[in-house]
């Protein structure tokens, strides 16, 4: 059986904005609405105790007026910022594969080999969809084989970026794959919307911006994906969930956030199954705690994560690459772990990286990256 590699990776970022530059919009989107001074206030604190400085958007309302790219149409700013759910629909068509293949040519760049070997294409997004899709856009932008394989899968959520180096992983080992290009696009800031006032929406759109991330897996590479696997945490269906909005005509979907998933979570890797995942880790890797790349969920999933893994014996600041990405970009979605750990591996001194990414079900993707030696 062939071994897999991580053999390249790269990035993708729209334009930036300052959660000061959110706040402004966030407040007039508010204020058009009607909302009083006790939500908007509530908004601010939240994004104020998110940590998050910067955020990335593809859609023009957020940018300041010199700013903005031309030729982007802005579907918020006429709409008093809610647009109907066919605008938000197209402008997901419109950025979301460029994202995605400007990530992808970023991590061909850095991989240096031959498109010529990309044999399968995988690509995950949870703010969008269409069909054909991202992959049908990555192959023939990036002039691949029409003969290569895709599969898209989307609406899954923040681990599914993870669920697809996974499916890589299977792929390359199968000895079915040259090489397999993975990509997690999302733009979430097209699916705001101020008129939902609920605490969960709230700070979901507190924490979700736009970025992209993409991956090159392969017979050769630098660091071996020795491992890898998923596990739902018993008893969390309820905590952390996506659907359709079913209760109003609202034009996207919602999304609910329990308020105590960062100590469920914990209490998993402390007690439970995943308390048994890290004593595994911990013996492949020698005793010695690999280094991490983490979801980076929240600032509340994160304190709480990281707390148990000191007590097992990580370093204070194991996990800063993860904590540097939230306050730099927000939670990138299903690209969120897979731009931590692109962030991180050029920094990594030693020689093995843990993943893990999170997300509804509530479902925890892991893999254990050993470097090449």
């Amino acid at each position: 059986m062939a071994e897999a590699h991580i053999a390249g990776f790269g990035t993708a970022l729209p334009h930036r904005v300052s959660t000061q530059r959110f706040l402004e919009v966030d407040d007039e989107a508010r204020r058009r609405h009607g909302q009083g001074e006790g939500v908007r206030s509530m908004v601010r604190q939240f994004a104020l105790n998110s940590g998050i400085r910067y955020r990335h958007t593809v859609s023009p309302c957020w940018i300041p007026e010199g700013e903005r790219p031309l030729n982007v149409e802005d579907i918020f700013t006429p709409a008093d910022f809610d647009p109907p759910g066919w605008q938000r629909a197209l402008a997901w068509q419109q950025h979301a594969p460029r994202l995605a293949i400007a990530a992808a040519r970023d991590a061909i760049k850095n991989w240096g080999g031959s498109t010529a070997d990309i044999t399968h294409v995988f690509t995950t997004s949870t703010s969008g969809w269409s069909e054909p899709g991202i992959s049908g856009a990555l192959i023939h932008e990036l002039g691949l084989a029409l003969d290569t394989q895709k599969q898209e899968l989307n609406f899954n959520g923040c681990f599914c970026g993870a669920t697809c180096l996974r499916l890589a992983r299977d792929a390359v080992r199968a000895g079915d794959a040259r090489a397999v290009l993975v990509v997690a696009v999302e733009t979430a800031s097209i699916q705001y919307d101020p008129l939902i006032t609920d605490i969960s929406s709230i700070v979901a759109s507190i924490l979700f911006a736009d970025g992209a991330a993409a991956f090159i897996l392969a017979p050769e590479g630098e660091w071996t994906y020795e491992g890898t696997g998923m596990s739902l945490v018993p008893d969390t269906r309820e905590m952390l969930r996506m659907s359709p909005d079913t209760s109003s005509d609202r034009p996207t979907y919602r999304m609910f956030l329990h308020s105590k998933i960062g100590a469920r979570l914990a209490s998993y890797f402390r007690e439970e199954q995943g308390a048994q995942l890290l004593a595994r880790l911990l013996e492949r890797a020698g005793g010695q705690p690999p280094a991490l790349a983490v979801h980076p969920g929240g600032p509340n999933i994160l304190e709480s994560v990281r707390d148990v893994f000191e007590a097992r014996g990580w370093p204070q600041g194991a996990m800063q690459a993860s904590i540097d990405t939230l306050y730099d970009t927000g939670n990138l979605g299903a690209a969120a772990m897979l731009f931590v750990l692109a962030r991180h591996l050029p920094q990594v001194t030693g020689d093995r990286v843990a993943t893990f990414a999170f997300g509804p079900g509530v479902t925890v993707e892991w893999g254990l990256l050993r470097r090449k030696g």
